[in-house]
C-alpha cells in the first residue's frame, strides 16, 4: 500500500539525505457514550500521514505531512534536512535493514471491522440499562461506552527496509455510581478484545455493580502501618504509574530511580517484570517498533535484579547495547521509548490465599492521584485509595477513602505473595494481585 507515495519519496531524497526513513500511519477510529439511553457523544475519525526522518552529515532531521500530492511530499525531505542543521544533540544515529520476526502476531481481525454501527451503540445502551437493573441502588451509569479503531502502519529505509502491520481492537466499559443513605461508591469494568463474541456485558455490568455496592458504608481506618494487598487492575496502575523509570533515555538524562543499577538487586526476588511486545495475548502486541527494529519479550527485573532498560536504537548505541524494540513514534513525532505488554510475572497462588498471611490486610481496588501523587524519580508516592479491611481471612467491611503511600522501590522489596490472578488492563499493563508486607495508611 501507498508504493507511489514512498517511491516518490526515496526517489527525491537521493543525493540529498545521507539516510531516510519513511513512516505512515492511517486508521479510524469510533465511540459512543451513552446517557439515559441517548447518544451523548459519537466521534468517528480518519486520520493519515506521512513522516520522514533523515540523517545528513549526522545530524537527525524530522517533518510530517497530512497530505499526499508530490510536491508535499518534496518539500517534507527539504524540511527534515533543513531541521537536522539545528539539531543540537550529538547522540549516534542509525538506520538498517533489521530481520523480520518470525512470530505470527494476530492483531487483526476482520470481523471486527464489519460489526455494524447500529450493534456498538446497542452495547454501549445495553451497558447503561443493565446497569440500572442491577441494583436499585445505582441511581447514576456516568459511564457507558463502546469504541474501536483500526490502524495501519508501512515504515521503510534507505538501508532496505519494509514492513508494514494492520491491526484492530475494540473495547468498552460501564461505570456504575450508587448510593446508600449519604454514602456514594462508583465501580467500573471494562473489555478489551478483537473477538467481540467473547464479551458477555451482563458480566461485565455486574462486576462493575458489585465493585460499587461493596464499597458502600465504609468505616474509617486508623492510621498506622499495615499489610496491603493490591488487587491485580491496581497493582497494573502502579506498574503503569513507575514503568517510565524503565525508559533508557531518562535513565541516561537522570530521570529515574534506576540509574547505575544494572545488575543489582532492586526488589525482592518473587519480582520478574517483563515487556513483552510478542504476548499471544498482548492487546500491544507487533511485529516490529517503529523503527522496522523486530519486538522481542524483554526481561526488566528477573527475580528482584534489574537487567535491561528498554531501548530504541539511539539509546541502546549510547549504552553500548542492542535495541529492545521499544522505539515509538507517530508520524507527526520525534523517536521516544514506549513500553508494548507491560506486565508483572504472576505467581502460583490463589488471591484468596494472600488475605490468609496477616491478621489485618487493607485490600486496595481503587487509586486516585497518580501524576500527582507520584515521583517517578524519588520512587515515593501517597494515593488516595479505597478499599477493604481483612481480618483472618475474612473480609470484614468496607473503608472510608484514605491515603497509601510509600517508595515504589521499597514497596517492591517488600513483596510477600504474588498471586496466579494476571489481567491485562486497557492499556495493556498486566498484573496479578500483590500482597506488601507493610505500606503505610492514613486514615
Amino acid at each position: 500500500m501507498y508504493n507511489k507515495e514512498f517511491e516518490t519519496i526515496f526517489n527525491y531524497s537521493k543525493n540529498k539525505a545521507d539516510e531516510i526513513e519513511i513512516l505512515l500511519s492511517a486508521g479510524n477510529s469510533f465511540s459512543v457514550k451513552i446517557n439515559e439511553q441517548n447518544v451523548e457523544s459519537f466521534d468517528y475519525s480518519d486520520s493519515k500521514g506521512i513522516g520522514v526522518r533523515v540523517i545528513k552529515d549526522g545530524k537527525l532531521g524530522y517533518a510530517y505531512t497530512e497530505k499526499f500530492d508530490e510536491e508535499t511530499l518534496c518539500r517534507i525531505v527539504d524540511e527534515a534536512i533543513e531541521n537536522a542543521k539545528f539539531t543540537e544533540t550529538d547522540d549516534l544515529v542509525e538506520m538498517g535493514n533489521y530481520p523480520d520476526n518470525e512470530v505470527i502476531i494476530n492483531n487483526f481481525d476482520p470481523k471486527l471491522d464489519e460489526v455494524d454501527v447500529a450493534d456498538k451503540i446497542q452495547m454501549a445502551k445495553d451497558f447503561e440499562r443493565l446497569a440500572k437493573e442491577e441494583d436499585e441502588r445505582v441511581f447514576n451509569v456516568p459511564y457507558a461506552v463502546f469504541g474501536n479503531s483500526t490502524g495501519y502502519v508501512r515504515i521503510a529505509n534507505s538501508k532496505g527496509l519494509d514492513k508494514d502491520e494492520k491491526s484492530n481492537i475494540a473495547y468498552g466499559y460501564v461505570a456504575a455510581l450508587s448510593q446508600e443513605g449519604e454514602d456514594k461508591r462508583m465501580g467500573m469494568d471494562y473489555f478489551i478484545t478483537r473477538d467481540l463474541s467473547t464479551v458477555d456485558p451482563k458480566e461485565i455490568v455486574k462486576t462493575a455493580v458489585k465493585k460499587s455496592t461493596d464499597l458502600l458504608n465504609g468505616k474509617p481506618i486508623e492510621t498506622g502501618e499495615y499489610a496491603v494487598v493490591f488487587n491485580n487492575d491496581m497493582m497494573a496502575t502502579m506498574l503503569s504509574t513507575f514503568s517510565g523509570i524503565f525508559n533508557a533515555k531518562a535513565v541516561q538524562e537522570g530521570r529515574s530511580l534506576l540509574v547505575d543499577k544494572i545488575g543489582e538487586s532492586i526488589a525482592n526476588e518473587k519480582i520478574t517484570i517483563v515487556d513483552d511486545a510478542i504476548h499471544p495475548e498482548g492487546n500491544n502486541s507487533r511485529r516490529f517498533d517503529s523503527e522496522g527494529y523486530p519486538s522481542q519479550r524483554t526481561i526488566l527485573v528477573e527475580n528482584g535484579v534489574l537487567k535491561s532498560y528498554l531501548h530504541n536504537t539511539i539509546t541502546a548505541l549510547k549504552d553500548g547495547v542492542k535495541s529492545t524494540g521499544n522505539g515509538s513514534r507517530g508520524y507527526k513525532g520525534t523517536l521516544g521509548i514506549s513500553p508494548s505488554n507491560f506486565l508483572l510475572v504472576p505467581g502460583n497462588e490463589k488471591e484468596s490465599e494472600l488475605f490468609t498471611k496477616h491478621d489485618k490486610i487493607i485490600e486496595i481496588v481503587s487509586l486516585q492521584g497518580m501524576h500527582s501523587g507520584a515521583n517517578p524519580i524519588s520512587g515515593d508516592f501517597s494515593l488516595g485509595a479505597q478499599g477493604f479491611l481483612w481480618e483472618n481471612g475474612k473480609r470484614q467491611h468496607s473503608l472510608k477513602p484514605f491515603t497509601v503511600s510509600g517508595n515504589y522501590l521499597k514497596m517492591l522489596n517488600n513483596v510477600e505473595s504474588i498471586a496466579d490472578n494476571f489481567r491485562f488492563n486497557m492499556s495493556s499493563i498486566g498484573a496479578p494481585s500483590v500482597l506488601i508486607s507493610s505500606l503505610s495508611i492514613s486514615g
